[in-house]
């Protein structure tokens, strides 16, 4: 039976890496019938780069200001669902498929379930109650040819049934940035849906990013302090958004505690890092959503 397949890409200010991705991704061995390009860009120079590539089955759509991934996901699989596909490519501009043959792959096992709303090629647990992302063990997918997990994160090749896309199961564009995918998993799962990741390909992105054995620590120091913010107040208006209220409380309470551990780096560094968390906890308090701190703060 064919498969009408197709996607979309969320892109920013990046003409040159999307044209980059886009070949990419029509280079698979199964690609898509048709591919929408979400253009966050407030210029018009991505548009004019797409346009020199020449394929027919490129589709533009111009947000006409930054939306951030979560809303140009929301309209991506919004668009996808209008085009009747069966399933649906989730794609970001500087994140192509790492292999030649991962949409062949995912769609060789899309009927493993009956009820399968999502497929990746890597994934991980989600502790409702903690509200933390959990590790999939190395020796779990050594076992089998494929397992279910409840959320496949960004560029980890995340195919959507265009069934759920119809349903109108979308991310919150309200979150702007960060566990846009989480909430949309979460949201796919809480309707009933399998979320399938096949394990040939996991071990595969392991080995090939030195991670077999990795084992996440306690706590890192971030590069990048303005993206906690985001992860705090969009973990926090999940847990609202499915009634988690367990999750919630256990946020406040890890969240409140990393706002004083960050001081173990250094003045400056805890500093910055009380204030982001701070600022996280009062804009979720008063209700705050959308883009409002610069991501490279």
């Amino acid at each position: 039976m064919s498969v009408k397949f197709g996607g979309f890409i969320i892109t920013y200010n990046r003409p040159e890496l999307i044209c980059e991705t886009i070949l990419a991704v029509l280079s698979q061995s199964i690609s898509p019938d048709l591919l929408w390009i979400i253009d966050n860009s407030e210029g018009l120079e991505t548009m004019k780069a797409i346009s020199l590539l020449g394929d027919i089955r490129i589709k533009y759509y111009r947000m006409g200001f930054n939306a951030g991934p979560a809303g140009a996901a929301a309209k991506g699989l919004e668009l996808c669902g209008k085009d009747d596909l069966d399933w649906i490519y989730w794609g970001d501009d500087n994140d192509p498929p790492f292999l030649y043959d991962c949409f062949e792959r995912l769609l060789a096992i899309r009927d493993v379930n009956p009820f399968c709303g999502v497929l990746g090629a890597v994934g991980q647990f989600f502790d409702r109650k903690k509200g933390v992302v959990k590790r999939v063990q190395t020796r779990l997918l050594e076992k089998k040819d494929w397992i279910e997990v409840d959320y496949v994160a960004g560029g980890m090749c995340m195919l959507v049934n265009g069934q759920v896309a119809r349903a109108g199961i979308l991310p919150d564009p309200n979150l702007f940035f960060g566990f846009e995918e989480l909430d949309f998993c979460l949201k796919v799962s809480r309707k009933g849906y399998a979320l399938i990741v096949d394990t040939s390909l996991f071990i595969e992105a392991r080995k090939q990013w030195g991670r077999l054995d990795f084992e996440r620590p306690t706590y890192r120091k971030k590069k990048n302090l303005s993206r906690e913010y985001y992860s705090l107040r969009n973990l926090l208006m999940i847990s609202d958004s499915l009634t988690l209220k367990t999750m919630r409380n256990q946020l406040i309470k890890k969240w409140s505690l990393k706002m004083f551990y960050g001081f173990r780096y250094g003045l400056g560094y805890g500093v910055k890092n009380f204030q982001m968390i701070g600022l996280a906890f009062v804009h979720y308090f008063q209700g705050v959503k959308g883009k409002t701190i610069p991501l490279n703060g």
